[in-house]
């Protein structure tokens, strides 16, 4: 879901730093954007953006590197099998191909993979693998991306097989008594580069193996694509060190010798289109990542390692349709998981704590991604089977999840990860204990404030001038995009939409026409059809986008990808909507706002759900209101500068339908009958004074004929025109005298009024929600 809320912390650029980028040929767009990432000083700004000629740290900086490679050393020369065990993900299928092929093909080891299948032996190590593979002949075993939490597990381990933990995940208190562990964020190590993955230390790894045994050569980088692959998915941070393995990976990629990885990229992308982070995040990462979700990790490993063509594309058809069932599944459960929120209420609003049984368990993680991006809440998703909930739990910036879970520990069995995503083990029937604790421990890190994510562009393009196709092609020089070194967010201080329209065969996305400083442009917005009510022509906002390049028929525009939209008020007209409103008010109490609800007072008093404030048309507006809803046609009464009641909340719904006011029209046509109206309306009056001794106007009030309701408004019109009077409380008729009704001015006073009110009706559903944000600026 796009953000409603932009940060504006990017300010004008000192001379000095406008002089540096015109000494290294660089736009002041860039140079914005260079110093939002703090790079100032000209030679780390010429190597974050072409390269450094010594990218890589030395492997032997790493805790412990030493003793793993003694080892290993000795393994190759008694000719040891050694087994490769590595994890189901990304990372650890492409560090488990990496260093099998490097101990294969460069030292000719006798080596095995072995990866845990995620529904049967789930995270991590587990005793009954390592028994397995001490039986089948193995004396060593070499984790990749996976082991640091596996203490446990090596205390048990049988004896004569050693273990080598290589790991990027946070340690926990108790290391496991292995061989040795190699990992940068186990306790004093001192490794510069604390967010390298899991394949990143295996890279490592052979890099250290290689200088043993070709101390003067330079480091190894054979297969720095498979390290690319992992770092990219893995969303570490591409700064430093890894930043240098993706850009020189990509580079690579496109001419693999890997004969696997080209099938995957054939079948991820158009022919000719670049290779870049993207197409590992979103395209060749997933299919290799569907083989440990819904079937054998190994799968993806065969892939990668394979040198024969036609089984390289089997595979990779394989793990294509194993992506689009991983895609239909994960559906299933977010809708189900959607469907359990809507049942429970409102959205809590310190995290989401689901389970279900017959969730599948490796595609859980992906929902709960998407929980957290829609709702921005920290999400733990669980499968139960046989009484054991194992969960994948995603997060947001301010709650670091494995700390979260640490306070968590009661209630569970086993759990790892990192401060964004984890993944836990658990008795089913704690479930509820888990939801409390994690709910206390959410809403202790963020301080009892509910949280509400924001964008902070880094650099606004100054009023009058355009975003440029030369732009967009100079920001391409900040890749390769990831965690820590995102795509640049622009921002314009001043927008106006202009325009409004859903787009995609489903209307599932969005569209906005934008104008700012006399340049227009398409902004899009991916997902976001069903907020086509939120915006209107008209609106003035700041947007945040990130610019796109679109080339159709020959004809090469920019497009703004929009992440977020920021107005002073928002306006959501529901007003052509075909929710119904029990829906639309579900959607609009998620969250525990203060919220005001008018409506009409009749005598039908109307079931609302808690959390809202319900006040009559024409009530001052409580303080401390920060959403407002117009619930039916008498919102007309207020659609004046006189009576507009909005003054400092921010979200106004408009929930009225066009059959309300039909019907609303219809009524007060009733209330302020034409002259022939009247006439039923004195007869009925008459009527009822010629069968009782006498009749009060309480008598009268309400009462109807032919459809014409007598109402105070007509009775005062009646005295007025000295039909009846009323004395002692009772009505008396008159002696009635011939009168020309056009022009009497009772009655053209009684017409005005009407018409009045009937235009302020009409336009309280024509009204424009730029025409009803005048009045709320006013």
């Amino acid at each position: 879901m796009i953000c409603s809320k932009i940060s504006h912390k990017a300010g004008p650029l000192d001379p000095d730093l406008l002089e540096t980028g015109k000494a290294l040929g660089l736009s002041p767009v860039l140079m914005g954007i260079l110093k939002r990432r703090n790079l100032t000083d000209p030679e780390a700004i010429r190597t974050f953006l072409d390269g450094s000629p010594e990218p890589f740290h030395d492997p032997y900086g790493l805790l412990h590197m030493e003793r793993a490679v003694t080892r290993i050393c000795e393994a190759l020369s008694k000719e040891e099998k050694i087994t490769i065990y590595g994890d189901y993900d990304v990372d650890g299928t492409s560090a488990s191909s990496l260093f099998f092929l490097f101990l294969t093909k460069n030292l000719g080891a006798k080596a095995a993979v072995y990866i845990p299948r995620r529904d049967t032996e789930g995270y991590g190590l587990n005793l009954e693998a390592l028994e397995k593979i001490y039986a089948g002949g193995s004396t060593l075993v070499i984790t990749v991306d996976t082991g640091i939490s596996g203490a446990d597990v090596i205390k048990k381990a049988p004896t004569g097989l050693d273990v080598i933990i290589t790991d990027h995940h946070l340690a926990p208190q108790e290391l496991p008594p292995a061989y040795t562990v190699v990992n940068p964020n186990q306790p004093g190590d001192s490794y510069p580069e604390k967010g390298i993955c899991g394949c990143g230390v295996a890279f490592k790894l052979c890099q250290a193996l290689w200088q043993h045994f070709h101390p003067e050569s330079a480091l190894w980088t054979d297969l720095i694509e498979l390290a690319a692959v992992a770092t990219v998915a893995d969303v570490v941070p591409l700064v430093g060190e890894n930043r240098e393995i993706v850009r020189r990976g990509l580079k690579k990629i496109a001419n693999t010798s890997l004969v696997g990885l080209r099938a995957l990229i054939q079948s991820a992308t158009r022919e000719g289109s670049p290779i870049t982070s993207d197409t590992i995040g979103f395209g060749i990462g997933p299919r290799i990542n569907a083989a440990g979700r819904l079937d054998d990790a190994m799968l993806a490993v065969k892939l990668l390692i394979t040198s024969d063509s036609e089984e390289a594309k089997t595979l990779s058809r394989e793990l294509n349709d194993l992506n689009a069932k991983r895609q239909e599944i994960s559906q299933r459960i977010f809708e189900e998981a959607e469907a359990m929120l809507t049942a429970s209420g409102k959205v809590p609003t310190w995290g989401i704590v689901l389970a279900k049984e017959g969730w599948h368990p490796g595609v859980i993680g992906i929902v709960a991604s998407r929980l957290t991006e829609k709702y921005h809440e920290p999400t733990i998703l669980m499968s139960i089977k046989d009484g054991i909930a194992k969960g994948s739990c995603r997060s947001i910036p301010p709650v670091h999840l494995y700390h979260a879970l640490e306070a968590c520990r009661l209630a569970l069995i086993q759990f790892g990860g990192h401060a964004q995503a984890a993944g836990l083990t658990m008795e089913a029937d704690k479930v509820d204990e888990l939801r409390h604790l994690f709910t206390e421990t959410v809403k202790t890190a963020l301080h009892g404030e509910i949280y509400e994510p924001e964008v902070e562009p880094d650099y606004f393009i100054p009023e009058g001038e355009a975003v440029t196709e030369k732009i967009v092609h100079e920001l391409e020089r900040l890749q390769p995009f990831g965690q820590n070194n995102p795509a640049p967010i622009l921002g314009f201080e001043r927008a106006v939409i202009t325009g409004v329209r859903t787009m995609g065969k489903d209307g599932s996305h969005l569209r906005l026409d934008l104008s700012s400083g006399g340049y227009g442009y398409k902004g899009l917005l991916w997902q976001e059809g069903p907020r086509s009510h939120y915006f209107y022509e008209g609106e003035e906002a700041a947007v945040a986008f990130v610019p796109r390049l679109n080339t159709f028929r020959g004809v090469t525009t920019v497009d703004l990808e929009v992440k977020a939209v920021d107005t002073a008020q928002t306006i959501v007209d529901w007003r052509h909507s075909n929710l119904s409103k029990e829906a639309i008010l579900n959607t609009i109490l998620q969250k525990e706002e203060k919220t005001v609800l008018y409506k009409q007072e009749s005598e039908t008093e109307l079931s609302f759900p808690p959390g809202v404030d319900v006040l009559p048309y024409g009530a001052p507006l409580p303080s401390g209101v920060k959403t407002v809803i117009f619930y039916d046609a008498g919102a007309f009464a207020l659609m004046d500068e006189a009576h507009f009641p909005l003054k400092g909340a921010g979200v106004l719904h408009l929930l009225y339908h066009r059959d309300e006011m039909v019907a609303a029209r219809q009524a007060l046509l009733a209330s302020y009958p034409d002259v022939m109206g009247l006439r039923h309306c004195y007869a009925h009056i008459r009527s009822v004074l010629n069968s009782r001794p006498y009749a009060t106007k309480q008598d009268l009030l309400g009462s109807t004929r032919e459809g014409y309701r007598i109402t105070e408004r007509v009775l005062k019109l009646f005295f007025d025109l000295h039909f009846f009077l009323e004395k002692d409380g009772t009505i008396v008729p008159r002696q009635v005298q011939p009168i020309d009704m056009a022009e009497n001015p009772a009655y053209q006073e009684f017409c005005a009024e009407r018409d009045r009110k009937e235009k302020r009706l009409t336009a309280a559903w024509q009204m424009k929600a730029a025409a009803i944000a005048a009045l709320w600026n006013n």
